[in-house]
């Protein structure tokens, strides 16, 4: 988040607000019930509705934080989902790192992915996790022509190209949801979206169309 910085050679720089949210993501974890479902992951997750979405699964707890990068979320993953013991993680992450603030290629964003699966596996083996495809964005508003970085919708397909080929671990699912958001052609269905990055009710009941029959596979 570089906001109004006219340098900042690559240095990610932390605002209010991402650090009133990790704050609450901090405390919510004191009192969470281990065995729950824990979404993890940057602003599309921290928007997700998933009382609504989810409202048959007990124990729901968001750790989005928008506006993270994958390398962020490495910073946070004891508090925000270690602590949590869950029985499923469901984590995406990757469109930010295409902005300005990293620029990072794919293949460094799904090392960084596969870093935060292997610290939660780790500590967590009886974790289970969902990793879902990184969402693409409608480039005529969020484009690398609209806004700085190098975001475009190839850059974000790689990203879960490369997840796949890095992350091979059994507690590991790994949902395609790209294709659902793009027309026969490849365009972005923009009226799934709000503002062209984030969805709206509609494109999050699509979304959750697709990861609820994976989520109740892991749940038993």
């Amino acid at each position: 988040m570089r906001e109004n910085m006219s340098y900042n050679p690559r240095y990610f720089q932390l605002r209010e607000a991402q650090l009133s949210r990790m704050l609450a993501v901090v405390r919510q974890n004191r009192a969470a019930v281990p065995g729950g479902v824990v979404f993890f992951g940057d602003s599309l997750t921290e928007t997700y509705p998933i009382e609504r979405c989810f409202s048959h699964v007990a124990h729901l707890y968001n750790c989005g934080i928008a506006g993270a990068v994958s390398e962020e979320l490495l910073w946070i993953v004891d508090e925000a989902v270690i602590k949590y013991r869950p029985a499923v993680v469901v984590l995406m992450v990757g469109i930010n790192d295409l902005g300005n603030t990293v620029m990072a290629s794919p293949r460094e964003i799904a090392l960084h992915v596969k870093e935060i699966v292997d610290l939660i596996l780790g500590n967590c083996p009886e974790t289970k996790v969902l990793l879902w495809s990184t969402l693409p964005c409608v480039e005529e508003l969020w484009g690398y022509r609209q806004v700085p970085g190098i975001r475009c919708n190839d850059l974000v397909r790689m990203i879960f190209e490369q997840e796949r080929e890095l992350i091979r671990d059994d507690r590991v699912t790994l949902v395609d949801v790209f294709p659902a958001f793009v027309d026969e052609r490849g365009g972005v269905l923009g009226e799934l979206y709000r503002d062209g990055l984030h969805l709206n009710d509609e494109g999050f009941d699509r979304l959750t169309g697709l990861l609820a029959p994976e989520i109740g596979k892991l749940l038993g």
